[in-house]
């Protein structure tokens, strides 16, 4: 099925304008029915396939409106992962009478949280085809992060999948990364330029762009690579070496300073969580990728841009975004933080900073549930992180901590950024309750075969 959606879309690419035109349906259509198939018969492929539909879909939009010979200003084609994601309500379906006894409450209050937010925003006058596709990406993440934690028992095949689909997405999307810096692909020339992004995402030509690689601009690049390239550190395939090099100088030449700053901060706490053999590792690769990066990022032509970008680090005085969002914190608390029913979902744009955005959203009356779910779930993942001798459990927690850096520069409820907050909630939360049952089989195995020996001895002595 996957091979037949991606014939399809690569033949409808080719065929030119009309094609590119009738993959705007296609697309999501497809998309929704190869999950609906991988749902059901393949469930681990079906993870790894909603997480290639994230990487993927902005340049197959792009591509698209190349071929199309216009920028479009809102594609169906970027409905694909939403599509997909929307086939876990079966899960929600069948297990909400069990919200209990699974723990699932937090999901189901954050749920309800963005539909109170989505009915607000009607209410309010939003139009409802915007309401609903915002809508999308805020129940999107939860939904996914609500199918992996209730689905535990398959933590194995999930980590071995998300493990992969990471792997390979550092090594095609950097590689692209760096091609698109250095050639300046005329598809994504025509995308910087119909978005109007050319004064935040750099010139439209060789050298100029701050990379997004297969994303939509780079800030959800950022993000990606930041959470990828913590990842890595749990791969033992061969291929982590290229994919680490070829992803490393990508998300250098993004030149997102917040992914950096996030990335560094996932890495000191999973450092402090690790036992001496997993630090030893950690280091050790650490190592060996700085050997490799360093001395890229210090050539022409990457090394102008990148220095420029860390020198703005310790320049806060010049630095027009932080005075933007000081800017905007300055007028929430003037105004906006007495918005106690909220201005609804579909209505506002997207405002450099997570906290704001749900007040203005979803009003205190949404966000205090909201954030005390996600508040609630985080504090059970990181009590038990230390006892947990997985290592990719606790490069979830790492995960979860580079995205509390995200949530103070821009909205992380929605889309990809949100994304790696429940889906990583999820997956961390399920290894917990896979390796507690399987805790609890060895005891029982224990005291069965205690019961057994002392059975024979009775009946030794009996005879």
């Amino acid at each position: 099925m996957i091979f037949l959606f991606s014939f399809v879309t690569i033949m409808l690419l080719i065929v030119g304008s009309v094609g590119s035109k009738v993959l705007g349906i296609v697309f999501p259509l497809g998309a929704l029915v190869v999950g609906w198939f991988l749902y059901f018969r393949h469930p681990a492929i079906y993870i790894g396939f909603v997480w290639w539909l994230f990487f993927l879909v902005s340049f197959v939009r792009r591509f698209a409106d190349f071929r199309v010979g216009a920028f479009t200003e809102s594609s169906p084609i970027l409905l694909a992962p939403f599509m997909a994601i929307l086939v876990c309500a079966h899960t929600l379906y069948f297990n909400l009478p069990k919200a209990r006894e699974q723990g699932t409450a937090p999901f189901i209050l954050a749920l309800a949280s963005t539909g109170y937010g989505y009915c607000v925003g009607i209410l309010n006058g939003a139009l409802p085809v915007k309401a609903t596709v915002a809508i999308l990406g805020w129940i999107s993440p939860i939904l996914f992060g609500y199918h992996i934690y209730v689905n535990w028992h398959r933590y194995p095949e999930y980590r071995t999948v998300i493990q992969k689909a990471f792997l390979w997405g550092a090594l095609v999307m950097g590689i692209y990364g760096v091609y698109q810096y250095m050639v300046a692909p005329q598809w994504d020339r025509l995308w910087l330029i119909g978005s109007g992004l050319t004064s935040s995402a750099g010139r439209p030509e060789p050298f100029g762009m701050r990379v997004w690689s297969t994303l939509n601009s780079p800030g959800p690049f950022g993000d990606v690579m930041a959470t990828t390239l913590l990842i890595l550190f749990s791969s033992t395939s061969p291929l982590i070496l290229p994919a680490a090099i070829a992803g490393g100088l990508a998300f250098l030449l993004s030149s997102v300073r917040v992914a950096w700053i996030g990335w560094l901060v996932g890495m000191l706490f999973i450092s402090t969580s690790l036992r001496p053999k997993q630090q030893l590792r950690l280091i050790t690769l650490f190592a060996v990728l700085a050997l490799f990066i360093v001395p890229l990022s210090t050539m022409e032509p990457f090394s102008t841009t990148i220095s420029k970008r860390l020198e703005t680090l310790s320049d806060i005085q010049n630095d027009t975004s932080a005075q933007d969002r000081q800017g905007v914190y300055k007028r929430f608390f003037q105004s906006g933080m007495y918005n106690y029913i909220g201005d609804g979902i579909g209505l506002n744009e997207i405002v450099d900073s997570g906290p704001l955005s749900l007040v203005l959203d979803l009003g205190w009356l949404g966000t205090i549930p909201y954030l005390g779910s996600l508040l609630l779930l985080v504090t059970t993942l990181m009590g038990n992180l230390k006892k947990q001798a997985d290592l990719f459990i606790k490069l979830a927690g790492a995960v979860l901590i580079k995205s509390m850096v995200f949530f103070l520069a821009t909205r992380v409820t929605s889309g990809i950024h949100g994304m790696f907050i429940w889906s990583f909630l999820g997956i961390g939360l399920a290894g917990q309750n896979y390796f507690k049952y399987q805790r609890i089989l060895q005891m029982e195995n224990i005291v069965e075969k205690v019961e057994k020996d002392v059975e024979k001895t009775l009946d030794v002595e009996a005879s």
